[in-house]
């Protein structure tokens, strides 16, 4: 599956772990912290994230872009 971000939503930390756990339709105990977060997506059968807004990601985001950068999915950031 493919999956688009927008990295103006990942800028706090709840926010974030909110939004994407509504974008990756993670379960109710998912644990809204960065190794949850790892731990859901490589569960996954996922084969590309989109990051929209990638140069205008601040704070947390770049938190959020690691996670993303240690699965073996496709990045592309616009």
């Amino acid at each position: 599956m493919e999956y688009t971000i927008d990295a103006l939503n990942l800028r706090r930390k709840k926010e974030a772990h909110e939004y994407l756990a509504g974008v990756f339709n993670f379960p109710d105990h998912y644990g809204k912290n960065l190794d949850a977060l790892y731990d859901c997506l490589s569960e996954m059968k996922i084969k590309k994230i989109t990051i929209l807004n990638s140069a205008e990601g601040r704070y947390y985001y770049h938190s959020v872009l690691e996670v993303i950068e240690d699965l073996d999915v496709e990045i592309e950031l616009k």
